[in-house]
């Protein structure tokens, strides 16, 4: 049996069910496979959805009429907006990565020379007070390795050690023959002795590049310059727990065996291709969702985003040509009892393939992929989809599953835990403004101020950090990055003010036992009082409850011009 979590280039995903509400129509019970209005029938199911291939488990209103559903769609908006306004319209709605391969090193692979710390060395000597090792061992397998990385993990910082011990990279260099073949560390890539050629974070690179913007420049934080590949693979670190709904389930064999009389929900037939048709029709053609997929059908896991779909044929046809198709005889369709109409579909999605770590952004436009399925479709009586079948050329290519992001666990639910979500994306949001790295250069006008203050505990007057802007100006977007640290997260109120009035409230009260506040947060002018940059504008932090005590340790403006 299959159903197993997602495990791949691709690494693990916690599913984590997230309610989905979209735009459309609810399945009415008259259509559900197995009880349409046929007196005829056995009620039998045949070839229809089972529980874990229904469209419903993506989203609980889905219009399922075929008639209703666009033959094109496109993720035309990116999903992240409302998050970072500030770069809509001059970044790409998703963006290709690296799967940052498990058998180089992941995150910590010195991928920009070996002199160059990797994301997670620069990460750990920004963040966590670890300047790290000057190199890295110069193998990764073979009779000196485990010396020289247990050597290694003796300067390493924490979030660079923890890599190292994650998704079975350590067997490389642990001393132990896993495989009981060959030799201790022997470099092989079979069976347990290392990760497999395809084993990395693509499962984090597709809804980090869906959910989060590309990194557009460098950025220098805490002495360590991250390069826009750095900011990625830190982006991929922190997404490699995320929120997801999943439809379909893995198939673990390498290859799929079929006949013309086989069910479709038999083991590896799944996403079936009703359920492909309803989903991506109603999340990339009616609401401009994401989606991700494995499109392989077999052993291997390759998470993609997609970003379109094309139905270039879309035609009602006999039981005598949709038995041709799917490689059956005779005039009678016997695969889903409840069908009452049958339609031959030939589609083609696009989907974003991977790409290579560089200092520069790299976007989406070179790095769409096409692929072409051809299926049968199931209407019940009133015309709407209710199952499906693959055509034989589509038997053994087409995707194993889908899934939707809704959001990023990060360390809470099992990532690294020397790594904070909010400390990435104060880096994501340097890197987005305007003008030279870290801001303050052409086209933005940058203000901080770095003087440590001292946050009074359950006082209601609480701690303020101002900033007087002299300069008279109009902007055109504002970032205000804080770095706050207290060790209890939940107790904290943070507002930025205006000429001594409240304009924004940062931070209320959430985030529970959570340490610190770091983050950057973009807003508009009419967000924040208006464009005058010209004022005294103040950070307040007022700690609410007893006991847990902290400092405000940085408060910036970047304002865009």
């Amino acid at each position: 049996m299959k159903r197993n979590l997602l495990t791949a280039c691709l690494f693990s995903l916690p599913l984590i069910s997230a309610a989905c509400s979209d735009a459309g129509e609810d399945l009415s019970e008259s259509d559900l496979p197995g009880d349409i209005d046929n007196a005829d029938d056995d009620g039998g199911k045949g070839d229809a959805w089972d529980y874990g291939n229904d469209p419903a488990r993506l989203a609980n209103r889905l219009n399922y009429r075929l008639a209703d559903l666009p033959r094109t769609g496109k993720l035309d908006k990116p999903v992240w907006g409302t998050r970072y306004p500030t770069a809509v319209g001059r970044v790409p709605t998703a963006w290709s990565d690296t799967y940052w391969p498990t058998a180089q090193g992941s995150h910590n692979v010195r991928w920009n020379g070996r002199a160059t710390k990797s994301p997670l060395e620069l990460y750990d000597a920004a963040f966590n007070s670890a300047a790290g090792c000057a190199t890295q061992p110069d193998t990764m397998c073979g009779a000196t390795a485990k010396a020289k990385w247990d050597q290694y993990n003796t300067c390493a910082g924490p979030a660079a050690k923890w890599q190292m011990k994650y998704q079975g990279l350590n067997q490389m260099f642990d001393g132990i023959n896993n495989d009981n073949k060959g030799g201790i560390d022997d470099c092989s890539s079979s069976d347990d002795e290392g990760p497999q050629g395809w084993w990395g974070t693509c499962h984090a690179w597709a809804p980090a590049a869906l959910l989060e913007p590309e990194p557009q420049k460098a950025v220098t934080y805490g002495g360590q310059t991250f390069e826009v590949a750095d900011i990625k693979a830190l982006l991929q670190n922190v997404y490699e727990r995320t929120q997801s709904v999943m439809l379909g389930g893995r198939c673990n064999a390498m290859t799929i065996e079929h006949d013309g009389t086989t069910s479709a929900n038999t083991e590896c037939m799944d996403v079936n291709p009703g359920a492909l048709h309803v989903v991506l029709t109603n999340f990339l053609g009616i609401n401009d969702m994401a989606v991700v997929e494995d499109r392989t059908a077999s052993g291997e896991v390759w998470n993609q985003p997609m970003t379109g779909y094309n139905i270039t044929k879309q035609e009602k046809v006999s039981n005598t040509r949709a038995n041709e198709c799917v490689g059956a005889t005779g005039n009678k369709w016997t695969f889903n009892t409840s069908a009452r109409s049958l339609y031959e579909v030939e589609l083609t999605t696009d989907y974003l393939t991977e790409g290579s770590a560089s200092t520069r952004p790299i976007g989406m436009a070179s790095y769409v992929s096409h692929d072409s399925y051809h299926y049968i479709l199931e209407l019940g009586s009133t015309g709407k989809i209710i199952g499906g079948k693959y055509c034989t050329d589509s038997v053994e290519d087409h995707p194993d599953f889908l899934w939707a992001p809704t959001g990023v666990s990060g360390s809470s639910y099992g990532g690294n835990p020397s790594v904070s979500l909010e400390k990435v994306r104060m880096l994501l949001n340097l890197s987005l403004q305007t003008g030279t790295p870290g801001g303050g250069g052409a086209g933005d006008k940058s203000y901080e101020s770095t003087t440590s203050t001292a946050i009074p505990d359950n006082a209601p007057a609480g701690a303020t950090v101002a900033i007087n802007v002299p300069d008279t100006f109009a902007f055109k977007g504002l970032s205000v990055s804080v770095d706050i640290t207290h060790t209890w997260q939940g107790d904290l109120k943070v507002e930025l003010l205006k000429n001594g009035t409240s304009v924004a409230t940062l931070h209320d009260q959430t985030g529970g036992s959570a340490d610190n506040v770091t983050q950057t947060f973009t807003f508009t002018p009419a967000q924040v009082g208006g464009d005058a940059g010209k004022a005294t504008w103040s950070l307040k932090v007022t700690d609410t409850a007893a006991q847990d005590v902290g400092t405000i340790k940085l408060f910036k403006l970047v304002f865009s011009i």
